[in-house]
């Protein structure tokens, strides 16, 4: 039997470069979104964090549901090609949110990621202390801050758009697009 040597494709060390780096770069990364260093716009992510309730019940929840909130953003923003920047999602990891240094420490630190952040993407309607300190910053510096959403609601927005885009049949739509239908309608006002 004769076994036929075939020499392996080698492509150019350029070569090899380029389709790297084009396999590398996130979706969504076109130049516009890029900073002049061609690297995944920073957006900084400004959304609440310590829970405003009164019970230890309802404070568990609530840091839960602001720990989703900030984890949805950040998929959000890095299926868009950018760089999500959340300090409150970070930096609690390992210090503790509950002593008064570890937090000052922890704020400080944000506002550094502030600092290096392309902009300010604040997510939702209600705006803590800790945001409102974040986006004085932002403006401050001069970067652009921007009011979006819930995450969930982006979400939500987004099956509609896609929904009525694609024709698909009124009954044909899942709860959760009628209500996000609904809910636009009214200007996302709960009636």
């Amino acid at each position: 039997m004769n076994a036929v040597n075939k020499a392996p494709m080698v492509a150019t060390e350029t070569e090899a470069e380029a389709q790297v780096t084009q396999e590398a770069r996130p979706p969504g990364n076109r130049s516009e979104e890029s900073t002049s260093t061609g690297t995944a716009k920073k957006i900084f992510v400004c959304s609440p964090y310590r829970p405003m309730s009164e019970t230890e019940e309802s404070r568990k929840t609530e840091l839960e549901a602001n720990l989703h909130r900030a984890r949805t953003a950040c998929r959000i923003l890095s299926t868009l090609g950018f760089m999500p920047l959340a300090p409150h999602l970070y930096f609690t990891t390992f210090l503790n949110d509950g002593d008064k240094k570890e937090r000052a420490d922890g704020i400080r630190f944000g506002m550094r990621w502030l600092e290096e952040a392309d902009e300010v993407w604040v997510f939702g309607g209600t705006i803590s202390e800790g945001m409102a300190a974040e986006i004085a910053k932002a403006k401050e510096l001069g970067k652009t801050v921007r009011s979006l959403p819930e995450p969930g609601r982006m979400v939500e927005l987004l099956l509609k758009m896609i929904t009525e885009n694609y024709h698909v049949p009124k009954n044909k739509k899942t709860e959760g697009q009628h209500k996000a239908a609904e809910s636009e309608d009214n200007d996302g006002n709960e009636e």
